[in-house]
């Protein structure tokens, strides 16, 4: 097979294994298992605890025991085993236990398949986003099936994963050797190079606005599924598809988006756009302001790509070729471990502290925080990001 298409099938596979839990997971945990706010967000919290304890830890695996190919192989298979648990699992703590070692083992995945890709592809630059949004279509189709077999409430999405994971494992035997690639390197971020970049206030500041952002985004991905069901939108998952099949062209245009938008005009906007949608959300409901509800999914992709993807191209044209693996490393475990964690603990409480009812919520006042830090956190890029910022 081209390289290309087995390496599409590799991000389409990851991708359906990390949405057969992201999407409905919370929805499962507060109506059939009984898990509080609190718990739901405590859960979710392990996607950070993975990512910031287990970049250091796989560099020294890749670099030393497994080629990165054969890394996802192992990581693949265990990491399946621990969701297939999950599937079995109805009381907290074995959950929690479970679904920690899932993302310990996932979370890599996630740079070493970037690593595969970035390796192998003759023109990266060009070729990689066409095979990156095979991950977003996977997303998107999850959505769709998650709503067909009416399986949202339900554990069978996690053993699908599960399933898929080991099965994703065993694919990863047919990739080509990839050897150890540099990546997170704790030495070089107390080097003086880097030191200096994020001394910047262009740095700092972006750095501060991604950290602000992770507060919406984790009140998305835990509580927005189990809110259009409490709420009685039929098929909540598949119309959360939306998100994802816009988000495809967003991320497809931002090439064109770089070269016409300033930088500080995009992150502008995507930060703002993750505040201004649970405004949306908390007006917006079945039958009444319905477009609300469509029109906060639909600007997922601004979120999304005018964030994350933009502020890696920022980082990627901002510091040196030999210490872009560590700069790129730190904005992601700022984002993905530090934020990630305090925004999943923030969105756990306010969740737990809004129950009005046995598994009703004051979805108005829940929404308020996460819309409030968007907005604000906007605001603060636009008014202190040095305005002659450039790529």
């Amino acid at each position: 097979m081209p390289l290309q298409f087995r390496l599409s099938v590799l991000l389409f596979l990851q991708f359906f294994v990390w949405s057969s839990w992201l999407i409905n997971l919370g929805t499962y945990m507060l109506q059939s298992l009984d898990f509080s706010g609190r718990q739901v967000g405590m859960i979710y919290a392990t996607n950070a605890i993975a990512a910031t304890i287990t970049p250091p830890l796989m560099g020294l695996l890749a670099d030393r025991l497994f080629s990165a190919d054969r890394l996802m192989v192992l990581l693949n298979i265990l990491g399946g085993g621990a969701l297939i648990g999950c599937y079995f699992t109805t009381s907290f703590l074995p959950f929690y236990t479970l679904m920690l070692v899932y993302n310990l083992c996932f979370i890599p995945t996630f740079s070493l398949a970037a690593s595969l890709c970035f390796h192998h592809l003759p023109e990266p630059s060009r070729q990689y986003p066409a095979i990156r949004v095979w991950g977003t279509v996977s997303f998107m189709m999850m959505g769709l099936l998650l709503s067909y077999f009416r399986v949202e409430n339900s554990p069978y999405p996690l053993l699908a994963g599960g399933i898929t994971s080991v099965l994703l494992g065993f694919y990863c035997l047919t990739l080509p050797h990839t050897p150890p690639q540099p990546g997170f390197n704790w030495a070089a971020v107390k080097g003086e190079n880097v030191q200096k970049i994020f001394r910047e206030r262009g740095m700092v500041i972006l750095l501060l606005a991604m950290l602000a952002s992770c507060v919406p985004s984790s009140f998305y991905y835990s509580f927005l599924n189990p809110f259009l069901n409490e709420v009685g939108w039929p098929a909540a998952a598949a119309k959360m598809a939306l998100g994802q099949f816009l988000e495809i062209w967003i991320v497809l245009l931002l090439p064109w988006c770089f070269h016409t938008l300033r930088f500080r005009t995009i992150l502008f906007w995507g930060l703002m756009a993750w505040g201004l949608r649970y405004f949306a959300f908390g007006i917006g409901r079945p039958g009444y302001y319905e477009w609300l509800l469509y029109a906060g999914i639909a600007v997922q992709g601004f979120a999304f790509a005018w964030i994350i993807i933009a502020a890696q191209i920022y980082v990627d044209n901002r510091v040196p070729s030999y210490l872009r693996s560590t700069a790129q490393g730190l904005i992601s475990f700022a984002n993905l471990g530090v934020g990630a964690f305090l925004g999943n603990w923030i969105a756990g409480e306010v969740v737990n502290a809004n129950l009005v009812a046995a598994g009703q919520h004051d979805w108005w006042s829940i929404w308020l925080v996460p819309g409030t830090v968007g907005v604000l956190a906007a605001l603060f890029f636009w008014g202190f990001f040095p305005k002659d910022g450039k790529l």
